[in-house]
């Protein structure tokens, strides 16, 4: 099967949302053992340092008036609390630095060696990398702060309020994801990096988007709406402990979550790792040719290895970082992306009301 093959070629987003499913589906065990190997420690250490913040005896002082009317602030909170509080926070930096940058890196090598009709199992995937992780990591930091600079830019009086939320959303959504395939692949610098990300994307601005949001509606139906409806029936059986309910009913919500969050998520993440890798190499045919690269060669798909990707990246662009149609693209998509918002949590911000008072009726 050679380069040119129909497996290597365009796709509109229906073609490719199918392309990631069947490429997820045949190499399911693989891509969620990747993100496993390491998920799997840090969700468990994140859980106990959460269940030691949030003890019996917490819920048992916040429960007791005349503890609240007489007792420190410290004491009220506990020791365990501080330090449950303070090694979750930790822990929650390590975990993004091994699941975003180490996991993210591995899970990409082996979606695009698999693409390519190359076998990989999960520690040759981890074995590829190398030390380039470090680089995503880095890079994943530097956009953070990028976003929420832009959040903040939000604030600003009329333009901010008109393009700020529509630049955050396009930022963290489309362009913080795009890194990974980025610099695994291309070995571009963290800078480098993110404009490569933005000249990519925007040959193709709204379809895009329009991918990633189908994406992200997909992980609120397999990770936000089960969670959600799990934490309501808790919330019924044993009721709000800071309400009077069980005492060990925080216990088990906290486990329940914890678990079922975790189950989630390694399932959805290699799936989402596996669509935007996908769809960097669907730009990359669209855009730079790299199907008609690989075809004016002689070599096999067999024979493809990142590498050759790599050599064909094209020099960074010179062109003006924004233009005035793009600026009306984040108006657009402030307004509506800011109303979708705030509907979306506000409906399930009133779901959650709800349940909360029926529980402690």
């Amino acid at each position: 099967m050679t380069a040119a093959s129909p497996t290597f070629r365009a796709r509109n987003i229906p073609e490719l949302l199918d392309l990631v499913i069947r490429l997820y589906r045949r190499n399911f065990l693989t891509f969620i053992g990747i993100i496993a190997l390491v998920q799997i420690p840090v969700a468990l250490i994140q859980m106990l340092f959460q269940l030691l913040a949030f003890s019996n005896s917490f819920i048992e002082n916040l429960q007791d008036p005349e503890f609240l009317a007489t007792g420190r602030f410290e004491d009220i909170l506990g020791t365990q609390f501080w330090i449950g509080g303070i090694g979750l926070l930790c822990f929650s930096f390590v975990g993004f630095i091994l699941v975003q940058g180490l996991a993210t890196a591995a899970t990409t090598r082996a979606v695009t060696s698999n693409y390519l009709g190359q076998t990989v199992g999960i520690v040759e995937a981890y074995q590829q990398i190398g030390q380039v992780w470090f680089r995503l990591v880095l890079a994943l930091f530097m956009a953070t702060l990028l976003g929420i600079i832009f959040l903040l830019w939000g604030i600003v009086p009329c333009v901010g309020w008109l393009t700020g939320i529509g630049i955050f959303i396009f930022w963290m959504f489309v362009i913080v994801p795009m890194l990974a395939p980025i610099i695994v692949l291309e070995d571009q610098t963290v800078m480098g990096s993110m404009r490569r990300a933005w000249d990519l994307v925007r040959r193709r601005f709204w379809t895009v988007l329009g991918f990633v949001f189908v994406m992200f509606l997909l992980g609120q139906l397999l990770i936000a709406v089960p969670v959600t409806l799990v934490n309501a029936v808790l919330q019924l059986l044993v009721g709000n402990p800071l309400t009077g309910g069980a005492p060990g009913g925080l216990t088990i919500q906290t486990i329940v979550q914890s678990l079922l969050t975790l189950g989630l998520t390694l399932i959805y993440l290699p799936l989402q790792i596996t669509a935007i890798t996908l769809l960097y190499f669907d730009l990359r045919i669209r855009t730079e040719g790299v199907d008609l690269a690989l075809a004016a060669s002689d070599e096999t798909m067999a024979d493809v290895t990142a590498e050759s990707i790599i050599n064909q990246a094209p020099q960074p662009e010179r062109g003006n970082l924004i233009t005035w149609q793009e600026f009306g693209f984040f108006i657009l998509i402030s307004l509506l992306g800011g109303g979708g918002f705030f509907l979306f949590f506000g409906f399930f911000a009133f779901i959650g009301a709800a349940i909360a008072a029926m529980a402690a009726s």
